[in-house]
């Protein structure tokens, strides 16, 4: 018998063996590898794209793919008036379709949304330290027991009255919320107003939308950007999100629930926004 050839065999047997164990075990897994590869490949090509154009993205980009789940959204109301009583203290009356204390009033535009005025806030510029506001706002939603997992801060903003604008926005599962918010305007060192319009349920439906790459949001991007009327270039893209937005029209502007469309968000270093829609077909 040939030993040495017999041997060659066998080396030659065991090799391809393993080859076909390692093919099996970890094939699936050197695939994703290539296609993760590739994915980052066409995002470098896009960012380019992007930058030869003056936009230019600073924000974490999401690489995964994504899905989200359908949910039905319905408005807070304020029939009830349990907001109202923690706003007012309880001690108010109601005339002409206001709610009035000796300090401040509450009304509520299209069924939806509650604006708290402070009654007697002096007129004219009033210079206002943004993060003395901020502080204003936190400690008025701690104390009136609206704050919770679903508020995110959105930013603060000079007025040219010398007031600043504060802005929340609602989450769903880490995810943004539109149209629901509530803004301040502080004035000084007092609360000049406070406007609240908020999903009060949410409730996930069984059926899940695919979601558009992040990609392809990107390359879309741009057709956006020339098409706005906001934004200018150059632009610095800060943040990149996903999530849900609940778009009204003149039918639809008083309606108290409905099924958002998932939507990516890009805001702007200046503070706009660019909404692109995720779901694909």
């Amino acid at each position: 018998m040939d030993w040495t050839r017999t041997k060659t065999i066998l080396i030659i047997a065991l090799i391809l063996t393993n080859g076909v164990l390692i093919f099996s075990l970890y094939g699936d897994r050197i695939g994703a590898d290539n296609l993760d590869e590739q994915k980052y490949k066409r995002l470098e090509e896009v960012i380019s794209l992007l930058e030869s154009e003056e936009v230019y993205i600073t924000s974490d980009i999401p690489t995964r793919d994504l899905y989200l789940p359908d949910v039905q959204l319905t408005y807070e109301m304020y029939e009830n008036e349990e907001l109202i009583k923690i706003l007012l203290n309880k001690g108010y009356s109601k005339v002409d379709g206001r709610y009035l204390s000796k300090d401040a009033e509450v009304q509520i535009l299209g069924a939806q949304e509650l604006v708290y005025r402070t009654l007697n806030i002096p007129g004219g510029f009033v210079k206002t330290d943004p993060k003395l506001a901020k502080e204003i706002a936190d400690r008025f939603l701690q104390e009136k027991g609206l704050i919770g997992d679903s508020v995110e801060y959105w930013g603060t903003k000079s007025l040219d009255s010398g007031m600043v604008l504060v802005q929340y926005r609602q989450t769903l599962d880490g995810h943004f919320v539109e149209d629901a918010s509530m803004d301040f305007k502080i004035a000084g060192d007092q609360l000049a107003e406070f406007r609240r319009k908020w999903f009060g349920s949410f409730k996930t439906l069984e059926s899940i939308k695919n979601i558009e790459s992040p990609v392809k949001a990107l390359f879309r991007l741009l057709p956006e950007i020339d098409s706005s009327e906001d934004v200018q270039r150059p632009v610095k893209i800060v943040s990149m999100d996903l999530g849900y937005r609940l778009v009204s029209n003149i039918l639809t502007i008083n309606f108290q629930e409905g099924e958002p469309s998932p939507y990516w968000r890009f805001k702007t270093e200046s503070g706009e926004v660019i909404y692109i829609e995720a779901q694909t077909d």
